[in-house]
């Protein structure tokens, strides 16, 4: 394999996890994936016109060519196609909202938008996945409790499995989430965090504040 197919351009992507409050259990997708985590690429196609923008800087997520809440949406979309599992509150001027297809259209005939204020940003990493895919994934929060009934189906394979604290880390198997690990679960028990940057340099996993 060549050198420029290994570094490949790493796309932005986004991912969830999903914490229990009460038990302190995460859902992770029950379908076997190479990154087993609710996450997917982000395109500035998936900022939905509606709700309020999350107030997340553009140096934080480490990008200025797509709006933050092409992050936050995506991750949210993904938690519903692979956890079954979805995030949304009432819209304000849902009506004005131009038909689209997807989950946040369907969810807009229902009053619903994104619920972008449920979701803390845990920071972002850069992740190596087999095959030479390179994601520069921003990490999000949510509690479960913010969870309602479904209106729609979810996509094949979305169902959730919960898993222990101390089983999380073992499963992803990706050394680039582990320090997101404990500060999902404090974000979704209230506790005010600060985003991380995790990165590897010269073999080491380097993480500090943004």
């Amino acid at each position: 394999m060549s050198a420029p197919h290994q570094r490949q351009r790493a796309r932005p992507a986004a991912g969830v996890f999903v914490v229990d409050s009460a038990t302190g259990r995460f859902a992770l997708p029950a379908v076997p994936e190479a990154l087993p985590l609710a996450f997917s690429p982000v395109s500035a196609r998936a900022a939905v016109n509606v709700g309020d923008d999350p107030d997340i800087s553009a140096r934080a997520l480490g990008v200025r060519s797509l709006p933050a809440r092409a992050f936050t949406d995506t991750a949210l979309s993904a938690a519903h196609a692979q956890l079954g599992l979805l995030f949304a509150s009432p819209a304000h001027h849902a009506v004005a909202l131009a038909p689209q297809p997807g989950l946040w259209g369907r969810a807009a005939r229902h009053g619903l938008a994104p619920d972008r204020q449920g979701l803390i940003y845990l920071g972002r990493s850069m992740l190596a996945l087999p095959g030479g895919r390179r994601w520069h994934v921003r990490l999000f929060a949510i509690a479960a409790s913010r969870a309602v009934q479904a209106l729609f189906p979810v996509a094949p394979g979305g169902r959730a499995i919960w898993v222990e604290e101390e089983a999380v880390e073992a499963r992803l198997g990706l050394a680039g989430l582990a320090p997101f690990i404990p500060l999902a679960r404090a974000a979704a028990s209230g506790v005010i965090i600060r985003p991380l940057h995790v990165r590897k340099q010269a073999g080491r996993l380097l993480t500090t504040r943004l």
